[in-house]
């Protein structure tokens, strides 16, 4: 019992000096001062954890060859704004999120790994009558002044249009595939 006079004692002089008051006005401003902080911290550290999971994302969708550039931003999207709300994350609105996922995607292309290309169809270059012939590969100039001097000069090719190799372009091996 006398512990708790004491206390009392204590307290009751802390109030008259006005200390307490003081000190409770201290604690006020500090919380009001640090709330905005830890707002703020706290909301880095949401967008870093979206950020990380788009590049995850991004990642992910960027090895799928059988979707267009489209349905894999879509896709990310969606995945990015799935995982958003199953945070809670009610501030991540459609606009963060491909903003988020655009922004993973830059740092996928900057970090080396799209090496996804859609595939392009070359256009055909040649006309019906030289396709129709086969070329041969050519060793050397004396080959081309020959093919090309027994052609008419009406249908002779200037010499930026030479025949071309017939060999196939080497790929890398990740390209093969993409």
């Amino acid at each position: 019992m006398e512990i708790f006079k004491q206390i009392t004692d204590v307290f009751n002089w802390l109030e008259s000096t006005g200390i307490l008051a003081a000190l409770a006005a201290l604690i006020l401003v500090v919380i009001k001062q640090v709330q905005p902080y830890l707002k703020t911290h706290i909301k880095n550290k949401q967008l870093n954890q979206v950020t990380d999971f788009a590049l995850t994302t991004v990642t992910k969708f960027a090895t799928l060859a059988g979707l267009s550039k489209s349905d894999r931003k879509k896709a990310a999207d969606k995945d990015v704004a799935d995982f958003a709300a199953q945070l809670g994350l009610t501030w991540v609105t459609p606009e963060i999120v491909d903003s988020i996922v655009e922004a993973a995607y830059q740092q996928f292309k900057k970090l080396g790994y799209d090496n996804h290309q859609p595939q392009i169809s070359p256009e055909p270059t040649e006309t019906a009558e030289n396709s129709a012939t086969p070329q041969a590969p050519a060793s050397s100039a004396e080959q081309n002044a020959q093919s090309s001097a027994s052609k008419p000069e009406s249908a002779s090719q200037p010499a930026s249009q030479a025949p071309k190799s017939a060999q196939p372009a080497v790929k890398s091996g990740s390209d093969q595939h993409a």
